[in-house]
């Protein structure tokens, strides 16, 4: 989160905490969801059974921007999500 923007330590001990009541154990085949509320902050869900919400939009846009954002670590795995092609790379 922090490559796509700047934020506190008491933002990151806040976010923290939110994200570990959010992503419980996991076990093979389980499914992990997340929404992004603009203007509100996330949901998450374990296996369809909600988990957590956090409001708070800044957390939403750096977490999801981890995968979306442009300065995300893994530019090919965003196209994918995005649904571009090759072609698209120079949007």
């Amino acid at each position: 989160m922090r490559r796509i923007g700047t934020f506190s330590e008491a933002q990151a001990q806040r976010w923290l905490q939110a994200m570990q009541a959010a992503f419980p154990d996991v076990a093979a085949g389980d499914r992990l969801l997340g929404v992004h509320l603009p203007g509100r902050g996330a949901q998450f869900h374990h296996n369809g059974r909600p988990t957590a919400e956090v409001a708070d939009p800044e957390f939403a846009q750096l977490f999801f921007g981890i995968w979306l954002s442009e300065q995300t670590a893994a530019p090919r795995l965003r196209r994918a999500l995005l649904g571009q092609t090759m072609a698209d790379r120079s949007r």
